[in-house]
């Protein structure tokens, strides 16, 4: 018997060498694909890159529920503040009383140095509020201001009479009355009578009154 026999190698057909590879080939390659889906060691960080573009803002999400949390202690009660300055001392209800009497009496005084004059029959009021004080009011009174007269300035509020009809000026205006809408008719004037015959009116009074 020989020193180093030797194990006889199997005897296969070609069909079933050819399984046997392709047995051992799909083993490898699970084992390469398993081996693949392991992680690797973590590697160093990177340099920071740039910020990209802001997003659209997304839609409100709905109100969460209330939470489950109870409520704290009570704190503790806070120290008293500084005292503010004092106030001035109030006024006595019998100086007010004797403030408004004065300022009544005041008053009555003031209305009592009130005098009116006017310059020009009543177109214009001066009230005198004592001393210098002067205050002048322009009104539009109708006042009679005669027969109009060509080239005269008349206020507002003057009356005159021009061919038998009375006439108010609405303002200030030189212009002619019944020619200018500047005056108002007041007054016209009445139609002509008949001419009076004293014979007629004799005749009439002869005539004796006849009663039915």
């Amino acid at each position: 018997m020989s020193e180093h026999p030797m194990i006889p190698a199997p005897q296969y057909t070609w069909f079933e060498g050819l399984s046997v590879c392709l047995a051992m080939c799909h083993r490898a390659l699970a084992e390469v694909r398993a081996l693949a889906r392991m992680p690797g060691p973590a590697g160093q960080n990177g340099p920071e890159g740039q910020a990209g573009p802001r997003g659209e803002r997304g839609e409100k999400g709905e109100r969460g529920e209330p939470g489950i949390g109870k409520q704290g202690p009570p704190g503790l009660d806070g120290k008293d503040g500084e005292r503010g300055a004092k106030g001035e001392p109030g006024r006595n209800a019998t100086d007010l009383v004797l403030l408004q009497e004065q300022i009544e009496q005041r008053i009555e005084r003031v209305i009592a140095a009130i005098s009116l004059t006017t310059p020009d029959s009543g177109r214009t009021l001066r009230f005198c509020l004592g001393g210098e004080q002067v205050r002048e009011i322009r009104t539009a009174l109708v006042l009679d201001a005669g027969t109009w007269k060509d080239g005269t300035t008349y206020a507002a509020g003057d009356g005159v009479t021009v061919g038998g009809s009375f006439f108010i000026a609405q303002i200030e205006t030189a212009a002619k009355p019944g020619q200018s809408d500047d005056w108002r008719l007041a007054v016209k004037r009445g139609n002509d009578g008949r001419d009076w015959r004293p014979e007629k009116e004799a005749q009439m009074i002869k005539q004796p009154i006849r009663f039915k």
